[in-house]
């Protein structure tokens, strides 16, 4: 692979050896050779032509193509670096080192490539290697132009670095791009689980589920992982196709008991749908196999408060936040169920132990949440100090985690207070953005619509509550009740 790619894309740069007219017959035998890999014969004839025109650095840097045929790469590195000392710029010998040495994995290899590329700017083979370096400084801007100058040059990689390419695309964020080379690897025979687990995962952050789907598919017809099983559940759910994410779940839960995972993403997907009992009793199976799993008794909490039960709450908080004592989530989590108590004195100590807990750790989303709504339970008035607190720290708590949709809510909830209407509805409808399943965005969005007349707007939102409602109850009846195919 490495010397067709340098045979192909390097041979046509050479200058000629003796005049502008023609290269002598001589050499184009020795380039017919090394093109038909008789390289004992090549290196014969190259040896002679060396004879004949000494130092003359297209022979020479034939020899080093050559060399690379009979799997001397050290000895071919050395002749190419041996003709830069004597020509510098010349390109096909620079050209060569660098691909050389990217394949051998030499540190040597990027400087190489810049200084080619100084003499070649949109040189495809070097713009692909060129992308490799820009990836690893963390640049996704040059990445991006160096594949766009390099196109189809990817292919001419050996594929173990195509698919290490592919793998820094991915980890850059740029995953279309990495499920594109991931495919193009593939399409040249390389067949391996772990490239149809990258190429699937790729496939699912890009978005593309279907497509991830399919992939994952036929890499667990050739043998089950616990890993490919819920990335392939992860793209069902995506798909809108939650029975089959909930089969591979359950699949993976039987195949591979020990993998918290699977029980804590198959709850995750009843806590979407609203049927906490059956989460509850998924997490418990899990905690058969995995009894000190301090996420998976987080996650049993988690679902004794959504479904109101605090004290149970509570309980598997405390012991949560006992196997895990650095951890923000499972304070936070208890603090969550005292604020739910009607209690004022136990609302007050909790406000406190929040304000404590964020002085420690000013960064947290969730404890900046969680203190924004003890506040307001606890009764903060329009124009109090306390209101202005939560206010602040709900905004603190979007900046620190954009994503999570509950301060919004709160934010929007306060605007609607101050008859502050419209912008109140941006913010109910960026929380129903990120928040798709959970209905009270959508009820504070049709009561908003309500009060601006707008009444198709309403029931439309009133329609999507309902729908939510009904899916959880489907979810529950249906669930895990699917026989096994």
């Amino acid at each position: 692979m490495l010397l067709r790619l340098l045979t192909l894309s390097l041979v046509a740069w050479l200058v000629p050896v003796a005049s502008p007219a023609q290269d002598p017959p001589e050499y184009s035998l020795a380039v017919q050779m090394v093109q038909q890999q008789q390289w004992t014969a090549a290196l014969e004839q190259i040896r002679n032509l060396k004879k004949q025109y000494p130092g003359n650095p297209k022979v020479e840097n034939l020899e080093g193509l050559a060399l690379i045929g009979t799997g001397n790469r050290q000895g071919a590195a050395a002749i190419f670096q041996s003709v830069l000392a004597k020509h510098p710029d010349f390109f096909p010998a620079l050209k060569n080192l660098a691909v050389l040495e990217w394949q051998m994995k030499k540190p040597t290899a990027a400087g190489h490539t810049e200084q080619a590329l100084q003499i070649s700017p949109r040189d495809p083979v070097l713009s692909a290697y060129r992308a490799i370096s820009d990836l690893e400084m963390k640049d996704v801007f040059a990445a991006n132009r160096h594949l766009d100058q390099a196109g189809n040059a990817i292919s001419a990689m050996p594929p173990e670095t195509e698919m290490r390419l592919a793998y820094l695309l991915g980890t850059r964020g740029l995953y279309a791009r990495s499920a594109y080379v991931f495919q193009d690897t593939a399409s040249r025979g390389v067949d391996s689980s772990n490239l149809k687990y990258n190429l699937g995962l790729a496939q699912y952050f890009a978005g593309d589920y279907a497509g991830a789907i399919k992939t994952l598919e036929q890499a667990e017809s050739r043998g089950h992982t616990s890993d490919g099983l819920n990335l392939l559940a992860q793209a069902y759910e995506h798909n809108h196709q939650t029975q089959l994410a909930i089969d591979r779940l359950r699949q993976a839960t039987q195949l591979f008991p020990a993998d918290e995972n699977n029980y804590l993403d198959l709850a995750a997907i009843c806590i979407d749908h609203n049927a906490y009992p059956l989460g509850i009793e998924i997490v418990q199976i899990g905690l058969q196999n995995k009894p000190a799993s301090e996420r998976l008794i987080f996650q049993l909490g988690l679902l004794h408060a959504l479904l109101g039960d605090y004290e149970r709450a509570r309980e598997e908080f405390r012991k949560a936040g006992k196997m895990a004592p650095g951890k923000d989530l499972p304070l936070a989590a208890l603090e969550l169920a005292d604020i739910q108590q009607n209690d004022r004195g136990t609302r007050q100590e909790t406000i406190q132990k929040l304000r404590n807990n964020l002085k420690q750790k000013g960064d947290s989303a969730i404890l900046c949440y969680l203190l924004g709504s003890s506040l307001i339970r606890d009764g903060a008035q329009p124009g109090s100090p306390e209101y202005i607190e939560a206010r602040r720290v709900f905004q603190k708590a979007q900046r620190l985690d954009p994503d999570l949709p509950y301060p919004y809510i709160e934010l929007g909830k306060m605007l609607d207070t101050e008859g502050k209407t419209t912008a109140a509805i941006a913010l109910f409808e960026k929380a129903a953005v990120l928040g798709p399943r959970d209905p009270a965005a959508y009820y504070h969005l049709a009561r908003d619509y309500q009060k601006l007349k707008q009444q198709q707007k309403a029931e439309q939102m009133l329609n999507k509550v309902e729908e939510i409602k009904q899916r959880g109850r489907e979810f529950e009846y249906v669930g895990l009740t699917k026989p096994e195919s």
